[in-house]
Formats: structure tokens, sequence, C-alpha cells
């Protein structure tokens, strides 16, 4: 089943899944009739549950009733649901035995698919470049050491608790997917992982692909592609810390200076100079939208989205999965390429 079906990263997910597993039954969690519609003219074999995060009694049922459950969904401040997810994958799934469901009986382990976020490894924002780098081999006991109050580590210890009873991998994914233009924190030589949303898919393919051969040996904890990454790793086949995503490092500066051609190509904006500003300058900016710029405008709260916007733009993200290396993933799509794209198919979209 999967969560989020209908969104930039489920869609791609889904969309490779069907291409691969024609064979293989879907679910796929949605909000509304309308998306429901266009979601069964567009995959007929793909089933509609209708629901959301909130859900949670509907949640509960499906991934009883489910071998793999992905949830390409947001992860924060759904705490309820994802839990109501790992419930159901505790209680259900066929014994190896039978083969035959048996519900809250705890048969043959599930598989939960997670997408948290790298929100939890950046550093301060101050727009220079950082050479840390976080392993999810070398690094391991301090990524799990981690403050709980650390973005998206709530629910990550959430999901790395329902070990025990359920397989479960956390990709920390490097990605945006929105289309706006930030302005270069100070120097803007601050690096971020990248990835393209259709190499991100693949990495999700690559951990249903184990799922899936795991279940066809009759719920073992392993297939081989997972003992591959076990023998680089060193660890069990289904460690609890899950498996972050790194893309090809970029300073911010570069991805402004590959939009800003295409802005000023589109009339967005009146010359192609480029400056620097600071963190509170950033916030205010981001704060007055397509508004008059106001030097003096009260900021928001420190966790309010405009100021965690404004962080973005200054700091260091980056991890080396150094696990999905090993099961044989690389990104392969150019993400600058990609970011110019979107923005010309956007803008030229505005014309229409």
């Amino acid at each position: 089943m999967g969560i989020g079906g209908t969104g930039h990263l489920g869609g791609a997910v889904l969309d490779l899944l069907q291409r691969e597993h024609p064979d293989v039954p879907l679910k796929a969690l949605i909000r509304s009739d309308d998306k429901a519609s266009r979601l069964k003219s567009r995959y007929p074999k793909v089933a509609a549950v209708m629901g959301d995060l909130d859900s949670l009694t509907v949640l509960e049922e499906e991934s009883r009733s489910a071998d793999i459950v992905i949830n390409c969904a947001p992860d924060i401040t759904h705490d309820s649901g994802i839990g109501a997810v790992l419930s159901g994958l505790e209680g259900g799934g066929p014994t190896a035995s039978t083969g035959q469901r048996e519900q809250g009986q705890g048969g043959r382990k599930g598989f939960y698919i997670h997408t948290s976020g790298a929100a939890t490894f950046y550093d301060e924002p101050g727009g220079v470049r950082g050479e840390r780098v976080y392993d999810d081999m070398a690094d391991m006991d301090e990524i799990l050491g981690t403050a709980p109050t650390k973005t998206h580590m709530a629910t990550d210890d959430l999901v790395r608790s329902a070990h025990p009873a359920v397989n479960v991998a956390i990709r920390a994914a490097l990605h945006r997917q929105g289309l706006r233009l930030g302005l270069p924190d100070r120097r803007g030589e601050n690096v971020s992982g990248w990835v393209h949303v259709l190499d991100l898919a693949r990495a999700f393919g690559l951990l249903v692909d184990d799922a899936l051969g795991a279940l066809r040996q009759g719920g073992a904890a392993a297939s081989a592609a997972s003992a591959a990454a076990t023998a680089a790793a060193a660890a069990a086949p289904a460690d609890p810390a899950g498996f972050p995503l790194w893309g090809p490092g970029l300073a911010f500066r570069d991805l402004q200076g590959a939009i800003v051609p295409v802005l000023y190509g589109h009339g967005v904006i009146p010359s192609q100079a480029v400056r620097s500003v600071t963190h509170t300058e950033a916030a205010r900016t981001c704060l007055a939208g397509g508004t008059d710029y106001d030097p003096d405008a009260p900021l928001p709260p420190p966790d309010s989205w405009v100021v965690h916007l404004a962080t973005w733009f200054g700091v260091n993200m980056r991890i080396r999965p150094s696990r999905l290396l090993a099961l044989g993933w690389k990104p392969e799509r150019s993400t600058l390429e990609a970011w110019k794209e979107a923005f010309e198919i956007y803008l030229g979209g505005l014309k229409e």
C-alpha cells in the first residue's frame, strides 16, 4: 500500500512500481474522490483507499492486510498516523507455514518504508561551505543518538521502535519539490545533497525489490540484495537506522545561478545580478512574498515555515548512503538541469 501516491515523490514511486511489478496488487491512500478518479484513469489496476494520515482506523486496517507499506507523505505532525500503520503491520502478515493471514497473531513481519528528511543533519545557517558529511555506516552511533528535538527525529524514533516486529527502512532524502526563488545567504557556499525525484523513486524501488524477494522466500528477513548491504555495513539486514539518501553536493549559489537566467529570460526579474543577504533579510524576503520588502518587518516565530525556509538557504546538509550504494543505487540525473527545466515548464505554463 502506498501513502502519498498522488504527490510528487509518491507518484514517481507508484509509476515505477506499476511498470516494474505490473502483477503485484497495489493500493493507494487517497484523500478525495477527484484524486481517486484521476488515479484510476491513469492506473486502472491500483485500488483507491479513501482517507488520509488522520484516518487512523483505515490506516491500521489496511496496513494489517498489506505486505509492504510505503509512506511518501510528510512525516512531521503525523505521529498518530504513522503509529497506526506500524500497529497494523505488527498485527498482520501471513504466516510462513500456511501463507494465510492471521490478524493479531503477529505472523511474518511486514515491511514499512518511511520517508523522513535530511533537515536532521543541517548546521547553523551561515552561507559558508561545511565539510562534515554524515555516513549511515561510519556515523551510525551519532545518528541514532541525535536528540528527539531535531527535525524528523521524533517520527524516525517512532519508526525505529517498531523494528523488532516490523522490517523498517527510513529514507532521509535530500530533495526539493518547490519552484521558488531564494536569495544566496551571505556567500552562498553552503552545500546540500540534491537528488532527482526519479532517482529517489529508484531508491524506493530497490527496497521494494528487496522486500518482495524476502516475501517470495516465505517471509525470510533478508534477500540477496539486503545481504549484500549487510556485508558492506556489517549490520543486521533490518538495522533500525534506515538508509539516508544522498545526491550530488551543490552550493546554494550554483543552484540560484542556474535559475537566474531562466527568470530573467521570462521577464520575472529585471536583471541577472545576484547579491548576498543575511539570514534575517532572507526571512523578511520570504515573509513579504510578492509584496514590497519591509526591512523593519517583525520576524515570525523561530519554528515558522518562513524562518525554516530562510535557514535552508544558508545551511549545509550532506549525507552519504553507504548502505544504499552497496545495493547498487547511484544518482543518474542532473539536478541543475532538472532545476532549470522545472522553472522553464512552470513559467512557460503561466504564459499559456
